[in-house]
């Protein structure tokens, strides 16, 4: 969780222009705080990038704790109202006039009208951090107990409930970036997924958001995200005994499939495509060692190297192939190709219910024979 953490930091992305509007446009934001009666107000702008966050205008709060603030931009943006404290307000600017209410006394409960993505985004973050308070406490609980050499019992009990809690919260963030549309909210969202989720299911995950919204600050960040995944791929060949490599690609239906969601059983990891005759070949013989051994704690996933969906989709039916199938559909620039070091296909990797990699290259019958030999 602490690696998670600190990769948050250096991928985060927050940001101010992610819209595509081509005309400047005055905005107004404006409301009521109060018991904060004399407080400096600040209007800020949250750059892309990771870039210091810049401030607009700022104000005195008057008696009856009212505000208001003008100011001119191009695009779709996150901004906040602050007070020179640790308080902060986030609004997005997709209307020209926006309320905001608020109590300095209790900021978290502050309401937003007039923009339907600044209310998106406070629901968004007030079950966010709900989730993630809960992880801290589990984690602190976690290390507070091993640190006592607790009953290993209890330790166990809490680290499957620490596991528990992020597979939710990855949830909560995988179906908000699957179903918002702003792409202020999408960037911030997907800059809070780098917290708790692989690099590789973020990157899916952005890669299905750019595709939908066509937004250059979308795509740009897909670009800048991938350089980094591939920065930090495996250079040497793949080998029995390492945790296999996180892979995150959508499905038939557009849904992103986790290799780490499979845990818990063992899974052959098999590269193949429509267009590879061995591949083809090869299949039946998969097929039968997947009916075989299906309710032995055995599972397939397919991954294509094909780049035509309708050969991809045909040739699972024709191969009558029943399990779980992902691609990117681009052959050979595939994510995956550099992470596994694929130099041909057919290719496998088969995995424990750990992750780890117990054989690779298993064709004919070796693979029936490892099978077996694992899953008696």
């Amino acid at each position: 969780m602490k690696n998670l953490i600190q990769l948050s930091f250096l991928i985060i992305v927050l940001f101010s222009s992610c819209g595509q509007k081509n005309q400047e446009l005055r905005y107004n934001v404006a409301g009521t705080i109060t018991h904060a009666t004399a407080q400096k107000l600040l209007l800020q702008e949250v750059p892309y990038g990771g870039k210091p966050i810049i401030t607009l205008d700022s104000t005195s709060l008057k008696e009856d704790g009212k505000f208001s603030f003008d100011f001119i931009a191009k695009e779709e943006g996150i901004y906040r109202i602050a007070t020179e404290k640790e308080v902060e307000i986030l609004f997005i600017n997709d209307e020209e006039n926006i309320q905001i209410n608020a109590d300095a006394n209790d900021y978290n409960s502050y309401q937003i009208k007039g923009s339907k993505n600044s209310e998106g985004l406070l629901k968004f973050l007030k079950e966010y951090r709900q989730k993630d308070s809960s992880i801290f406490a589990t984690l602190y609980n976690l290390d507070a107990l091993q640190n006592q050499k607790g009953k290993d019992s209890t330790i166990y009990w809490l680290q499957k409930q620490k596991t528990d809690k992020i597979n939710q919260l990855n949830k909560f963030i995988e179906k908000t970036v699957n179903t918002e549309t702003s792409p202020a909210f999408l960037y911030y969202a997907l800059g809070l997924s780098t917290r708790s989720m692989e690099a590789a299911q973020v990157l899916a995950m952005a890669k299905v958001a750019a595709e939908r919204t066509k937004a250059t600050p979308l795509v740009e960040f897909v670009a800048k995200l991938n350089s980094q995944v591939q920065a930090n791929t495996n250079v040497g060949p793949i080998e029995v005994g390492q945790m296999a490599p996180e892979i995150a690609l959508q499905d038939v239906n557009g849904k992103i499939i986790t290799l780490s969601s499979l845990k818990g059983k063992y899974v052959l990891v098999d590269f193949w495509a429509s267009w590879c005759g061995p591949c083809r070949g090869e299949n039946p013989n998969v097929v039968a060692n997947y009916e075989k051994y299906k309710n032995k704690n055995f599972t397939v996933l397919g991954v294509s190297l094909d780049d035509d969906k309708a050969s991809w989709l045909e040739a699972i039916k024709e191969d009558k192939l029943n399990w779980q199938h992902i691609s990117d559909l681009k052959k050979w620039e595939s994510i995956v190709v550099g992470a596994y070091q694929i130099q041909g296909i057919p290719f496998n990797v088969l995995l424990d219910p750990t992750g780890k990699i117990v054989a690779k290259e298993l064709r004919g019958e070796a693979l029936g024979a490892t099978l077996e030999t694992l899953l008696k």
